[in-house]
């Protein structure tokens, strides 16, 4: 049964070949203040782009873990490869992925920062440098609690939540990263 305040999630299995694959990606989250956020946005995508990094930079409440960034990366890469990708960029790519949505203005509206987030995902996709700072907090592989009404905002029913076991639910999240993938066809 799932509690209805969080989600406990076990311990990350990411296969070698995608941590391969993305192994120049790191991922952070840090506190905003409302109505802050698109601002420290771009002054964080600004900082980088100066460092030759490629930043994508989202709603963390929206984000369950680097795992969650790091599967939405390896398919976007794959994607890009094999020629079906819906974006130009990289960062774009790995957005439509992240957000488990196959219209890339959906998953704009469900993962860009707005004047209510409250928590910033930090991904650097690739490599180059950032100078992050000492609010930044790196991200676990899978979030210990995972709120309910974030699944549900995420797109994740009632009716698949109680298709898995507690310790299961944040794999519907990588299942709908991976989900991408079909819908796009």
């Amino acid at each position: 049964m799932i509690n209805d305040d969080c989600v406990r999630v076990p311990a990350t299995s990411v296969e070698e070949h995608v941590i391969d694959e993305t192994a120049d990606l790191e991922v952070w989250s840090l506190r905003t203040q409302k109505g802050e956020a698109q601002a420290l946005r771009e002054s964080i995508i600004q900082a980088a782009s100066v460092d030759g990094a490629e930043l994508l930079v989202l709603r963390g409440d929206m984000v369950f873990g680097a795992d969650q960034i790091r599967s939405a990366l390896y398919h976007a890469k794959m994607s890009i490869r094999a020629g079906t990708n819906s974006s130009e960029s990289l960062a774009m790519e790995t957005l439509l992925y992240a957000s488990g949505e196959r219209q890339l203005s959906t998953a704009i509206d469900k993962m860009s920062v707005d004047q209510e987030t409250e928590e910033v995902a930090i991904a650097k996709l690739a490599s180059g440098r950032i100078r992050g700072s000492e609010s930044w907090q790196r991200m676990p592989a899978m979030k210990t609690d995972i709120d309910r009404k974030a699944l549900a905002r995420f797109g994740i029913s009632d009716d698949e939540l109680t298709t898995q076991s507690s310790a299961k639910a944040y794999e519907l999240v990588l299942e709908k990263v991976a989900a991408v993938d079909v819908m796009k066809k």
